[in-house]
């Protein structure tokens, strides 16, 4: 081992890594290898080395030789489920860290990436349980507890002995269901659920806070958006995909029209049970500053879907909304104008070009094949207002009163913490608060 470590090689080795030259790193490795086969600190070298370049399937197998002869075996089993992870091997990357987990039961990193193998395969409830597990041996890791509140749109869980979160969610939910019974008008509605929900919250967190702003109601479909964003960005080109992607937007003056946009997105029931998202609006020089979204797999489902929701804003007396039809990502209008224009009557102005496959099958290249068991699956939102609902909604409540929206005083009385949302809006207040002018 000595011979090894105060070698001259090793010393270059170790500087190549330094300086992140991994292709001559390598080198030096192979050469040292040579003369020492199978040693653990080579083999080690390698299995890092590897590792940082993404060279999954050599990552795999210099994990597996460290496991021959190596302590720690338990980062070793982690590494090699994060490759099988990487290589699309979602079920391999589970049985990887589960004996990661045999080896050193106390490694709470491993229930993290065993809870995100869980979430790709549609498996939540085991991916709760994990985060849960995280916990116990970290109070505050902070991945494990958005993830707990994440999953809370998905799942119910039943025991509130196993976290606060759950007891928190089981208390919201019985907490509205008292007030619909007692249909009370739709303000007092308003009122009622978001402040003693946020007492319920602060029985048991002094500030518990939830980095997210938008609200969905996700189907089991998967629009696959980042792909598609990676497409547009690598190469200036709309994917074929999003020629079919129409959305019924809702643009609010207001943030009590968004709550109750949101409560409408709840209860909604659509023939394809469509995915739907209300939001604020944060990105620069875009106009408008909440917004609701229905996400259509073609215009003419657009039409009949926007056609119930008008309908039904009325009644609810929505304040000076106005609902519209948009096709695909607003991302894409500046490249291609024409692409925004859509045509009621028949075919569309602009289409696809058949050669942009070229450039799709490039970025679908970067990602590995999988098998049937191991493809992505996503599951339904459940319906019912949740923990996560009503910690975002505050994130709309400090947008409106950073904004200068009052509006949000008829329905939020408690204290309202701005700092996140200020450091986010910090050059863009006098433009958000022309639009609410508008």
């Amino acid at each position: 081992m000595n011979k090894i470590i105060n070698s001259e090689q090793f010393k270059k080795i170790l500087d190549h890594l330094n300086k992140q030259e991994f292709d001559i790193a390598l080198e030096g490795i192979k050469n040292l290898s040579v003369k020492f086969p199978n040693d653990l600190i080579l083999n080690k070298l390698f299995a890092s080395t590897y590792f940082k370049k993404s060279d999954w399937h050599n990552t795999i197998k210099y994990n597996k030789k460290i496991l021959v002869n190596g302590k720690d075996k338990y980062l070793a089993y982690m590494n090699m489920g994060i490759a099988y992870f990487k290589l699309g091997e979602i079920h391999e990357s589970i049985e990887a860290y589960k004996k990661s987990i045999e080896d050193n039961s106390n490694f709470e990193i491993v229930y993290n990436n065993l809870a995100i193998s869980y979430i790709e395969i549609g498996h939540y409830e085991e991916a709760f349980i994990n985060f849960l597990k995280t916990l116990k041996i970290n109070k505050n890791n902070k991945f494990a507890n958005k993830n707990l509140i994440y999953l809370l749109n998905f799942i119910n869980p039943k025991n509130v002995q196993d976290h606060n979160f759950i007891e928190i969610n089981c208390e919201i939910k019985k907490l509205v269901y008292q007030l619909e019974v007692n249909n009370i008008n739709k303000i007092d509605f308003l009122k009622q659920t978001i402040n003693q929900s946020d007492n319920i919250i602060k029985k048991y967190y002094k500030n518990l806070f939830f980095e997210e702003t938008q609200i969905y109601r996700k189907n089991s479909q998967n629009l696959n958006c980042k792909r598609h964003f990676k497409v547009f960005k690598k190469f200036n080109i709309i994917p074929k995909f999003c020629f079919s992607c129409y959305k019924v937007q809702i643009n609010l003056k207001n943030v009590i029209d968004l709550i109750k946009l949101y409560f409408v997105f709840d209860e909604i029931n659509l023939e394809n049970n469509n995915t739907r998202k209300c939001a604020i609006e944060l990105r620069d020089k875009v106009k408008g500053n909440y917004k609701g979204y229905i996400y259509c797999g073609e215009l003419n489902e657009a039409t009949k879907v926007k056609e119930k929701l008008n309908k039904i804003l009325i009644s609810e007396k929505l304040n000076n909304f106005e609902i519209e039809i948009k096709h695909g990502c607003t991302e894409y209008y500046n490249s291609y104008p024409k692409f925004k224009k859509i045509n009621f009557e028949g075919e569309q102005e602009f289409n696809y070009n058949e050669n942009w496959h070229k450039q799709e099958n490039i970025i679908d290249k970067l990602e590995p094949i999988r098998s049937e068991e191991n493809k992505k699956i996503l599951i339904q939102s459940s319906k019912g207002i949740n923990l996560s609902d009503i910690l975002i909604i505050k994130n709309w409540i400090s947008y409106a009163c950073i904004i200068g929206d009052h509006s949000y005083k008829k329905v939020y009385t408690n204290h309202i913490d701005v700092s996140f949302l200020s450091n986010i809006l910090q050059n863009q207040i006098n433009f958000r608060v022309k639009e609410l002018k508008n």
